[in-house]
């Protein structure tokens, strides 16, 4: 009976946001549009190439090498095996969603199992150099400061990894490779098309979602009860935005704030990735039977973490 009236309510919101969406289409469709253009200018010129070779270094084989060349390094830091440095590497270097796809990709291929996913995906869901340097640095708050957010994220990415991640074993992995190349680089192609398409669909969705509670009035009202809990005046709906859609919040935080204010909540928004990024994650990892519940609470430890020692370098070494 209460799943029942669970699923009521939730059909009744979403009917409810489609009537709204139909009385006031404006501001909507301009989210909708935002959403796209984000995706097309900020994250698929960095998603389609990682995450092509990722997928192509899985069905060849190719992999196997690099899970050699990192099992030392991977075993020291986080007690895991090459595939988790493996992916660790992927997804420092390319950002959302890659990390989860790369770990979803290792399970599926049998390179790793199911407790080793929750493992590794405490340190391999991170943003990309890219995004932190160019978009949020130069567009947003200024270099030398995202400088600072990248290696915060980063330390406590590495953190993360050591409190929750050790423990899966180093153990030796032998990935059944496609022998066909050309097999191999079409599965690649729909797979990373799939990825790209899926992660499209979320930003728009969000950053619709997004309008839909500016519009009513929620996130003014988040906004408040934020800055009366612990964020300073004029943050509050700028982060409760980015809970939603990270990028939206991040640039709203750099226009409403000093920089010393602004970038380690910028710093807790990258590294918390909000409601987009979550459900991009998650389109893989559901897949290799991770639970919802398990990558919040990793995401939860992360951000703190990032925030704490972001706050700690504005506040005594900028």
């Amino acid at each position: 009976m209460r799943r029942i009236k669970g699923k009521l309510i939730i059909g009744a919101l979403f009917l409810a946001a489609c009537v709204q969406m139909l009385i006031k289409p404006e501001p909507y469709l301009t989210a909708a549009e935002s959403g796209l253009n984000l995706f097309l200018y900020s994250v698929l010129p960095t998603l389609v190439p990682f995450s092509f070779i990722t997928s192509f270094l899985s069905y060849s084989g190719g992999a196997e090498l690099l899970f050699k060349a990192l099992k030392k390094p991977s075993a020291i830091l986080f007690n895991g095996s090459g595939a988790a440095g493996y992916a660790f590497s992927l997804s420092l270097l390319s950002g959302y969603p890659v990390g989860a796809k790369s770990v979803t990709e290792l399970y599926n291929c049998g390179c790793i199992g199911r407790e080793e996913v929750s493992k590794i995906a405490a340190f391999t869901s991170t943003t990309g150099p890219l995004f932190v340097l160019g978009t949020v640095g130069v567009k947003f708050i200024g270099e030398s400061a995202a400088a600072i957010i990248l290696i915060s994220h980063i330390a406590a990415t590495v953190l993360n990894g050591v409190l929750f991640g050790r423990g899966g074993g180093a153990k030796e992995i032998t990935i059944a490779a496609d022998e066909n190349y050309f097999s191999a680089f079409s599965k690649a192609v729909g797979a990373t098309a799939n990825a790209a398409l899926s992660v499209a669909v979320c930003m728009i969705v969000f950053n619709v979602g997004a309008a839909l509670m500016n519009e009513t009035g929620v996130l003014n009202a988040a906004g408040y009860l934020l800055e009366k809990a612990f964020l300073p005046t004029g943050g509050g709906k700028a982060f409760a935005t980015g809970l939603i859609e990270m990028t939206m919040g991040s640039k709203m935080l750099s226009e409403s704030l000093p920089v010393n204010s602004a970038a380690p909540l910028i710093t807790a928004l990258v590294t918390f990735g909000g409601g987009s990024v979550h459900m991009q994650s998650m389109y893989f990892l559901n897949d290799a039977g991770m639970k919802y519940s398990k990558f919040f609470t990793l995401k939860l430890s992360q951000t703190i973490l990032a925030y704490a020692i972001s706050s700690l370098i504005f506040a005594f070494a900028v």
